[in-house]
């Protein structure tokens, strides 16, 4: 193989790691949480049913964010919509509730 295509494969090999790593930051017990549920919303009509793809798009919408779930408490508010349930939940060190994908 010739040196500069083995360069060339290095670096792809490194950017592929660098994107897996990237995509892994989330610890599996982390979850999705929104300020308000439209927001939760919002973010969910990104990425209907993938809790992981959401969690990778969470850039784009500043009002949602990870927290780890043990700071997640008990419901505030509750809300049904198309059949599917929400529930703001009390967060420790949050000053109001939270809406948790769930």
């Amino acid at each position: 193989m010739m040196p500069q295509k083995r360069w060339g494969f290095v670096i792809l090999l490194v950017m592929a790691a660098t994107k897996a790593a990237s995509a892994g930051d989330a610890s599996p017990r982390d979850v999705v949480a929104c300020d308000t549920l439209v927001q939760l919303r919002v973010l969910m009509g990104r990425t209907p049913s993938d809790p992981a793809a959401a969690s990778a798009d969470l850039f784009g919408h500043p009002g949602c964010r990870r927290i780890a779930r043990d700071r997640v408490g008990a419901p505030e508010h509750r809300a049904m919509i198309g059949g599917a349930p929400f529930e703001c939940l009390a967060v420790t060190g949050e000053t109001s509730c939270l809406w948790i994908m769930p």
